[in-house]
């Protein structure tokens, strides 16, 4: 790498990705409610937090990318977990987007929320759950990032 992202600390991945966490759920939560209440309070706010999600999980991958510049070396038996981990990340991403364009084609201009918008993004919570536990696995259990 360039030196460029090194302007960034180490620790710059886990800083950003509560946030992503955090407003993944918060989308998930506003789309099932909405799937079941229908006013437009609750679609613009799902699609408001879907909007701020993918923009989050952006953030995160690119802060990702950063960390992962400061690792001197990766551990043979984790190397798979953090191929599993970026993998489980871009599909959060991708069901955020997803979700984003199913609102904004069903429900938007209804004020409503679409089922499959919503299904989405319930799918975005499962896949950064695993990004999640497969994150922080590789933190407590090896040490990944924090031992030298």
């Amino acid at each position: 790498m360039s030196g460029l992202e090194h302007l960034l600390p180490s620790t710059i991945h886990p800083m950003v990705v509560h946030f992503t966490i955090a407003v993944a759920y918060l989308a998930g939560a506003a789309g099932l409610v909405g799937a079941v209440r229908q006013t437009s309070f609750w679609s613009r706010a799902f699609l408001y937090l879907l909007l701020l999600g993918i923009l989050a999980t952006a953030s995160a991958a690119v802060a990702g990318v950063v960390s992962e510049s400061y690792l001197s070396r990766i551990p043979e038996q984790v190397a798979p977990m953090l191929h599993t981990h970026k993998e489980d990340g871009l599909w959060t991403g991708v069901f955020q987007v997803v979700a984003a364009a199913l609102q904004l084609a069903l429900g938007t201009r209804r004020d409503r929320v679409s089922w499959l918008a919503a299904a989405s993004a319930i799918l975005a919570c499962v896949f950064v759950t695993l990004a999640g536990h497969l994150g922080g696995t590789m933190v407590y259990q090896y040490g990944l990032g924090v031992k030298a």
